[in-house]
């Protein structure tokens, strides 16, 4: 019975260890992201996750596009110790890149929540 006490003792650490390891993400709004387009003062990278065709056919300047699909594979164009602001068209892609971004040890990573459809309301 004892054992069982300390697995699970251990079983619970390990899962806190793992979220404490893992990085927060954070929503933002599309005000909040005017701002920190016009912040010169902080290097932030601004990544578009939807596909090539569709950020060819509307885009915000300043943006790099990175399909969410390829982002392991070319998750070397970004540094971890910059903030990194992602989008994509209704938020939910850009959530899953922040998840793998976090799962890469970047640790200020932040998403437009709603997505370029909140963006093009604002």
């Amino acid at each position: 019975m004892e054992w069982i006490i300390v697995l699970v003792g251990l079983y619970v650490l390990l899962v806190v260890v793992k979220k404490m390891k893992s990085g927060k993400v954070n929503s933002i709004t599309a005000a909040e992201l005017d701002v920190m387009l016009k912040d010169k003062s902080t290097k932030r990278q601004f990544v578009d996750v939807r596909t090539n065709g569709e950020f060819s056919n509307q885009k915000i300047k300043g943006f790099k596009n990175i399909p969410v699909d390829a982002l392991n594979k070319r998750i070397k164009e970004l540094d971890p110790n910059f903030p990194v602001v992602l989008m994509c068209a209704s938020g939910s892609r850009s959530l899953r890149a922040a998840n793998v971004l976090t799962k890469y040890g970047f640790s200020n990573v932040s998403h437009l929540k709603g997505g370029l459809l909140t963006y093009n309301r604002s």
